[in-house]
């Protein structure tokens, strides 16, 4: 059984969206082309349940996926802590 990850969205108008999902493949070149593609698309496309769900990348005021990905974009600011 593949791990499981959380992906957490937060939406411009303050609304926020838990998404749990497992892990979608072990080689890290594989995860760092999904990702790339992800970021450079106009739409965040998830299969949830069966159903394709596209959000608009405009709407997302900023996303949080844990645990984080074996590759991170480049560039990434690395050890960074919130702040209150």
């Amino acid at each position: 059984m593949k791990p499981l990850k959380y992906l957490y969205l937060y939406f411009q108008d303050g609304q926020r969206m838990v998404l749990r999902f497992p892990q979608q493949a072990d080689d890290v070149a594989s995860i760092a082309r999904g990702l790339r593609k992800q970021l450079e698309s106009p739409f965040l496309s998830i299969e949830v349940d069966g159903d394709l769900l596209m959000i608009p990348r405009e709407s997302i005021r900023y996303l949080q996926i844990c645990p984080g990905p074996a590759v991170l974009p480049d560039p990434c600011i690395l050890g960074a802590t919130v702040v209150d």
